[in-house]
C-alpha cells in the first residue's frame, strides 16, 4: 500500500549524529510512512548504520556525491507518499510532530505546506529553549503562523528539516533549483507561497542542530549571497511573471567575497568573532553547555582579546541578563551623580 507521507533524508557523512535522528523518525507516533536515505557519496560509516535497521519502511538509495539540491530532488523523484517531509540527518523530531503537521493540512485543504517551530541545540545535543524560530512572539497568541514575505526578515520562518508539504505541489514547482549552491529552501519557501498557502505551528516540536559543519560554516558569505538572490527572483516574479533563472539566465556566482566582503583581519588580538559571541555563545549559555562555552570563550579570547567588544561579548552571556541589567543601572546612577 502507497504510505500517506515520504520521509526524505540527505545523507553525507552523518555518523555522529544519524542514528539519533534515525530513531526520533522511526518513534513518531504517526506511523503511515516510508523512510527514503539518500546516502549522497558518504565516505564514514553512515551506510552501515542505516543497514543496521531492519524496519521495512526504510528505503535506502546510494548515488555518487551530487549535493544538496540534487540529492533532495532525487528524493523527490523516489517519494510515493501524498506528503513529504524533508528531515536533516543530525536533528531531533519530537514524537508528536507528523502527527499534528498531517492533523493541521488534513483539516486545512487550503493549506500546501507546514512546519512547526524549532528549537535550536548545541552540537553536543544540548537543547537551548529559549531560542526558538520563529519566536513565540511571532505568533501573537495564534495556534499557527500563516507565511508570508515579510515574514522572511531577518530570518525564513520556516526551518526546512520540519515541513511537510504536498508532493504534487512540490513537484509543480520543479523542485530546488540547483544553481543555488546554498539557500535552496528559501528560494522554494519564497516560489511556494507566491502561488500556495503555507504555515507554521506554534508549537515547539523539533530540535535542530547547530554544527561546525552547517551550511553557515561551510559555504560562508555565499549564504547571504544567495539568499538575495532568492529574494531577487521573487521581486522579479511579482514585477514580469518569471525570474531570470526561469528565463534561461542562470546566476554568476563570484568566485570571492565581491557579493559581501567578509570581516578582514585587524591584527593580532584586534579581531572581533562576531560569529561565536553573538549568538552561538548565548545559546550554549542557555542550554549549560559548559564544553562549548569554554571552546568559544578560548577562540573568542584568542583572535579579539585586545577589543573591548570582546570582553562584553563574553562576559554578558556568563553573567546573565538580571546581572548585567543591574549593573547597567548602577552605572547609569554614578553616571549622573
Amino acid at each position: 500500500m502507497t504510505p500517506l507521507v515520504s520521509i526524505l533524508v540527505p545523507v553525507y557523512n552523518a555518523a555522529p549524529f544519524l542514528r539519533q535522528a534515525l530513531d526520533s523518525i522511526l518513534n513518531q507516533t504517526f506511523r503511515d510512512f516510508e523512510l527514503i536515505l539518500v546516502n549522497d557519496g558518504s565516505t564514514d560509516s553512515s551506510e552501515q548504520i542505516i543497514r543496521s535497521y531492519s524496519d521495512p519502511r526504510i528505503r535506502l538509495h546510494n548515488q555518487p556525491n551530487a549535493g544538496v539540491a540534487a540529492t533532495l530532488n532525487r528524493g523527490l523523484e523516489l517519494a510515493t507518499g501524498k506528503y513529504i517531509w524533508r528531515h536533516d540527518a543530525d536533528d531531533i523530531s519530537l514524537p508528536l510532530k507528523l502527527e499534528k503537521e498531517i492533523k493541521f493540512l488534513e483539516t486545512h485543504p487550503d493549506y500546501s505546506l507546514c512546519a512547526v517551530q524549532v528549537a535550536f541545540m548545541t552540537e553536543s545535543g544540548k537543547p537551548a529553549w529559549s531560542f526558538r524560530q520563529p519566536h513565540d512572539s511571532d505568533f501573537n497568541g495564534a495556534p499557527f503562523l500563516h507565511v508570508e514575505r515579510k515574514h522572511f526578515s531577518p530570518y525564513s520562518p520556516i526551518t526546512h528539516g520540519t515541513v511537510l508539504m504536498q508532493t504534487s505541489v512540490a513537484r509543480d514547482l520543479g523542485g530546488y533549483r540547483q544553481e543555488f549552491i546554498t539557500g535552496e529552501d528559501v528560494d522554494l519557501w519564497l516560489r511556494w507561497i507566491q502561488r500556495h498557502k503555507a504555515a507554521v505551528l506554534g508549537e515547539c516540536l523539533s530540535l535542530h542542530r547547530l554544527s561546525k559543519n552547517s551550511a553557515t560554516k561551510k559555504h560562508g558569505w555565499k549564504n547571504e549571497y544567495f539568499r538575495n538572490l532568492a529574494f531577487r527572483y521573487y521581486e522579479q516574479r511579482l514585477e514580469k511573471g518569471r525570474d531570470d533563472l526561469q528565463a534561461g539566465h542562470p546566476p554568476v556566482v563570484p568566485d570571492n567575497a565581491a557579493a559581501g566582503t567578509p570581516d578582514r583581519p585587524a591584527g593580532k588580538g584586534r579581531n572581533f568573532r562576531g560569529d561565536l559571541l553573538l549568538y552561538l555563545l548565548p545559546l550554549h549559555v542557555d542550554a549549560k553547555d559548559w564544553k562549548g562555552v569554554s571552546e568559544i570563550v578560548r577562540y573568542s579570547l584568542r583572535d579579539g582579546w585586545k577589543l573591548k567588544r570582546t570582553w562584553r561579548g563574553v562576559l554578558f552571556p556568563l553573567m546573565g541578563k538580571r546581572l548585567v541589567g543591574a549593573g547597567i543601572r548602577v552605572k547609569r546612577l554614578f553616571k549622573h551623580q
